[in-house]
């Protein structure tokens, strides 16, 4: 009876053990890229922002001017694991029309903060970032859009929901859920299935957080949009974000929408795939939704 208690302990603790590396994985991403791409790459001039979340977690950011001066402004943010320095080679052509400001969420890049919650957390980086727009930057407020990438994406459509200063939003590969996310990487890298592993994961998740980050994920805010425009970009070659999961999104979304597929991408490469048209994709949308 002893013997089996103590196995059945440490079965338990192994398992408790291994949900709580689940949630450290998450929280720490485990290929993060490091700060090493300047706006000076491409002669772009860029004042350095800096400000608290409001959690008082410390935010870098960049405020990069368009080459003509211009109230058009994008918020620009970036996925898991990535940085502002990542996104801008992505993104670096939208400076010649527009100003640029990104941001590095919290645990990346130049931003500090001890870990990462892949959208809930990072939704107060971004109320962090309007505020300081609000402060600095006021004649911009009537002209914004957002545009994100992956995590950046899903964080982009919760504040593009909130906030209905955002004319309009472009997204590349957001995922639907929290849940559903964690539950694919678990398996993408793993090979572990969701339950028992992930659903344990996201439990032990939730109670270190105090919430439950499921809550800010844009398959609960996407229809709130609407009238305002969405641009919905996918890679047709997506394992992490497959194309169902943003076909979802984009079937939720109001009109005006629009979703474009772009054949032979993997994740986070339809820039790198399809080159000067996603480019013009994305100014041309931008052109159209963002006021002069």
């Amino acid at each position: 009876m002893i013997y089996a208690a103590a196995v059945a302990a440490l079965v338990f603790a192994v398992f408790w053990a291994a949900c709580w590396w689940g949630s450290e994985v998450v929280f720490h991403p485990p290929k993060m890229l490091a700060h090493t791409i300047w706006p000076d790459r491409w002669n772009l001039k860029y004042e350095t922002i800096r400000f608290p979340a409001t959690d008082g977690v410390p935010i870098a950011g960049w405020v990069i001017p368009a080459s003509q001066p211009t109230k058009r402004t994008i918020l620009m943010l970036h996925g898991w694991g990535d940085n502002k320095g990542d996104l801008l080679e992505r993104t670096w052509y939208l400076a010649k029309k527009f100003n640029l400001v990104m941001i590095d969420h919290r645990n990346h890049g130049e931003s500090g903060g001890p870990f990462s919650t892949i959208g809930c957390r990072e939704s107060r980086d971004v109320v962090a970032a309007v505020d300081w727009l609000k402060r600095n930057k006021a004649e911009w407020m009537g002209n914004l859009g957002l545009f994100g990438l992956s995590m950046g994406g899903s964080v982009a459509l919760w504040s593009a929901a909130k906030w209905p200063f955002f004319h309009c939003a472009a997204v590349e590969a957001p995922f639907p859920s929290f849940n559903q996310v964690v539950g694919r990487y678990t398996y993408n890298g793993f090979k572990l299935p969701y339950f028992p592993f992930a659903y344990c994961a996201l439990l032990v998740i939730k109670w270190r957080l105090g919430e439950d980050p499921e809550r800010y994920s844009p398959i609960y805010n996407v229809d709130q949009i609407a009238p305002r425009p969405l641009l919905f970009i996918a890679g047709r070659d997506d394992i992490l974000m497959p194309l169902p999961d943003v076909e979802e999104l984009h079937r939720r979304a109001g009109e005006p929408k629009e979703l474009w597929v772009v054949d032979h991408a993997r994740h986070g490469k339809c820039e790198k795939t399809a080159g000067s048209a996603y480019h013009q994709k994305l100014e041309q949308f931008f052109e159209r939704n963002i006021p002069a």
